[in-house]
């Protein structure tokens, strides 16, 4: 599937070539982004972990080293994650103890958005962990990430850490 994008007031063919060469090459980071290393200790031990938008790996591969089992998706050729396409494409159906969408959901389209974040309630277990990350990108949709978290409380998630485009969510049932 082909996505196509508004940049600079034209149509921007979103090809596999252009997510792999301006999204996930742009952030050349090999260390865990620092807000996961600072909440992981909010983690449960050994849980299995939905990693949307998993890029080149770095959090994926830092919580394998702590001995979690990890399912890296994205939307660009990885060797080491599954490639669908997110808001069009379903997340495994698999129950998740820790789920993070870190820098990916501000990529998304309402649309895509709101399909992702249905997706996840569905495959979070009780006391999941929830880490959302964003950033107003220039590649980036409009968001609002108040309303965003407010999605997630409203639906028996209760907020653990909040800073400005940054939390970490529980989901009790």
């Amino acid at each position: 599937m082909i996505h196509f994008m508004i940049q600079f007031g034209r149509l921007k063919k979103m090809t596999r070539k252009y997510l792999n060469d301006r999204w996930c090459a742009r952030c050349g980071r090999l260390t865990p982004t620092p807000y996961l290393v600072k909440n992981q200790k909010l983690f449960p031990e050994n849980g299995v972990v939905l990693d949307i938008g998993c890029g080149n790996g770095r959090n994926a591969n830092h919580l394998r080293l702590l001995g979690y089992s990890v399912d890296p998706i994205d939307m660009v050729d990885q060797p080491y994650s599954m490639q669908i396409v997110l808001g069009h494409d379903d997340l495994p159906q698999r129950k998740y103890d820790i789920i993070l969408a870190n820098y990916i959901l501000m990529f998304l389209d309402e649309n895509e958005r709101s399909k992702v974040m249905y997706e996840i309630l569905d495959r979070a277990k009780e006391n999941a962990i929830l880490m959302i990350e964003m950033y107003p990108a220039k590649d980036a949709h409009d968001y609002d990430f108040d309303e965003i978290v407010k999605f997630f409380l409203d639906r028996g998630w209760s907020k653990l850490r909040k800073s400005k485009d940054k939390c970490v969510l529980k989901f009790a049932v």
